[in-house]
């Protein structure tokens, strides 16, 4: 577990020790479903992007690294590729976490 921490101001102090944890819990469910929502659309978009690249070379990001065409198109390609892959990943991660977060 992580400790978060945060300042306010002296006069909204007291609103806040009348408050119980739970609504603490269900605005940060709030957060996490808002930057799912926003983080599925970012990852799907980037699947768009996947899905042209292997209509263009008629393979998948496996198969394309290992016979990268030698140009300067196919070089420019792969780096664009492999970083799409590589924020997808994360992007698949996060929102696992935000799933656990959310409770789904």
């Amino acid at each position: 577990m992580v400790e978060v921490k945060i300042k306010i101001p002296e006069d909204i102090k007291d609103i806040i020790d009348e408050t119980s944890e739970t609504i603490y819990v269900e605005a940060l469910k709030e957060v996490a479903r808002k930057r799912m929502s926003y983080t599925q659309k970012r990852l799907r978009d980037l699947k768009k992007k996947i899905a042209l690249y292997e209509a263009r070379y008629s393979k998948s990001y496996e198969k394309f690294f290992k016979t990268v065409p030698d140009t300067l198109n196919g070089h420019d390609d792969w780096i664009e590729w492999s970083y799409i892959i590589k924020v997808a990943n994360e992007l698949s991660t996060k929102i696992e976490k935000l799933k656990l977060l959310i409770g789904k």
